[in-house]
């Protein structure tokens, strides 16, 4: 459904006048929490590192080298080279462009707590696309005034298959999300998902869309499709834009623009790029690969770089990740959950969740409720790799523990395949225990490779 962030914008303000940046914060010691970077804090610390520099001491020798300074050894340390250190640390090419968005970040802020923030998408009629509702109530309050649709298909999950029609593509994708994620209703299900799928017809009756993005594979995937869709010129607008956001300054962990304050788009709106014609052709062969039959395609995107969509690449290489190794037939969500429970001992299932999200996880693409599915799939059957105890409806109320045959999967002395209950999908790839043969992925070589046997 497209809804118009003007319109939110008056509604949140009416039920909440005060509503600022601080609304939308994590707790003061959260590493998610974006915090606002001080200029003198920053001078600040370039200055502590300088001294540190001069002493020759080996931690603040190693950053520099980190950052780019391979001849710190051979130079005498100055201002500007801790500065500069700073300023790679925090994601930035050089410290007047750290400079630039402290500014331009505090500007942002000032203008949303004062309750005025301009319009930055005002000058052309604009259509915000999102993976999701996440970030709609902080486009809002930072003062765009476009329509918003959020497009959240997930096709990191379940069957992502070749079909003859749209209503078919629809009927699978309808039956894997409804039961996957306990919904109560899957013609209500139905319903929204014709909805959105619907709504991208009306992209082209925009001045400019603008396609908000995150570097996962739960995001990559989806701009896939979208690049499909939008590479016929008849379905799109004559000025399409994208954000892929693979870092925030100053996050420590970085998993979601949704994690971030209103003020934080008005800095990233400076970000969009237009899309170019060979992104398109990258999002077309994508979307053709992940409906295959077989990972072969995508293997090939995954390590092509894709250097006009360096993000993609790097996505569909985690989701070949998600294929049953050729080691213990465990996808990698599932051998890291079982990791975990090995390092950690029997755990609350939230606590699992977030020592998964915020540390075993490479390249985050789960939400929680996508999680629970896995975990569901692990516990199953008469040979379970966990239990669960289900002490209450919420999973921060059930404990999940590692039984003997996870542990023996850790150890790669049995095969998940050949004891595993259900099945599952990886894009157009059907992964069915009562199959004799499976395409796998080696993780312990060199290179990403996968087989079939």
């Amino acid at each position: 459904m497209i809804e118009n962030l003007a319109e939110l914008r008056h509604q949140l303000l009416q039920k909440s006048p005060h509503q600022t940046t601080s609304n939308f914060d994590f707790a003061s010691d959260d590493p998610r929490r974006m915090p606002h970077l001080s200029l003198e804090q920053q001078k600040k610390r370039a200055k502590e590192l300088l001294k540190s520099l001069k002493a020759r001491e080996a931690p603040a020798r190693t950053r520099a080298y980190d950052a780019g300074i391979q001849n710190i050894s051979s130079i005498e340390p100055s201002l500007a080279k801790s500065q500069q250190v700073i300023a790679v640390e925090l994601g930035f090419d050089k410290w007047t462009d750290l400079k630039n968005h402290i500014e331009y970040a505090s500007i942002a802020q000032q203008a949303i707590e004062n309750g005025e923030p301009s319009a930055l998408d005002k000058d052309k009629n604009t259509l915000h696309i999102r993976c999701g509702t996440d970030i709609k109530h902080a486009l809002a309050i930072a003062g765009f005034c476009g329509d918003f649709l959020a497009f959240a298909d997930p096709y990191c999950q379940g069957p992502v298959i070749d079909t003859h029609s749209l209503s078919e593509f629809l009927d699978s994708r309808v039956e894997f999300i409804a039961n996957a994620y306990k919904l109560p209703s899957k013609s209500a299900l139905r319903e929204n998902m014709e909805i959105e799928y619907s709504s991208l017809d009306k992209a082209r009756d925009y001045q400019r869309v603008n396609i908000w993005l995150e570097h996962d594979s739960y995001d990559q995937l989806i701009l896939a499709k979208l690049l499909d869709y939008f590479s016929e010129p008849a379905h799109r607008s004559k000025h399409i834009q994208l954000i892929t956001v693979e870092r925030f300054p100053g996050v420590n962990i970085f998993n979601s623009i949704g994690q971030l304050p209103p003020d934080a788009f008005r800095v990233l709106w400076r970000e969009f790029t237009d899309i170019t014609e060979e992104q398109f052709v990258i999002g077309q062969q994508t979307w053709s690969a992940l409906k295959s039959t077989s990972p072969e395609a995508l293997l090939d995107i995954a390590q092509s770089g894709t250097p006009a969509l360096p993000t993609m690449s790097k996505a569909v290489a985690r989701h070949l990740q998600e294929l049953p190794s050729v080691s213990n037939g465990l996808s990698l969500v599932e051998e890291l959950t079982l990791r975990i429970l090995a390092d950690k001992g029997s755990i609350n299932a939230a606590r699992l969740f977030g020592w998964y999200i915020n540390h075993y996880e490479p390249l985050t693409f789960l939400g929680d409720t996508q999680y629970w599915d896995n975990i569901d799939k692990l516990a199953a059957g008469k040979t379970p790799a966990i239990t669960i105890t289900k002490n209450g409806v919420l999973p921060k109320e059930w404990q999940v523990e590692l039984t003997d045959i996870g542990l023996a999967l850790l150890k790669e002395s049995i095969d998940w395949l050949g004891i595993a209950q259900t099945k599952r999908w990886v894009g157009g790839i059907e992964i069915n225990p009562e199959n004799n043969f499976h395409w796998r992925v080696d993780r312990r070589s060199y290179q990403l490779s996968v087989k079939y046997c």
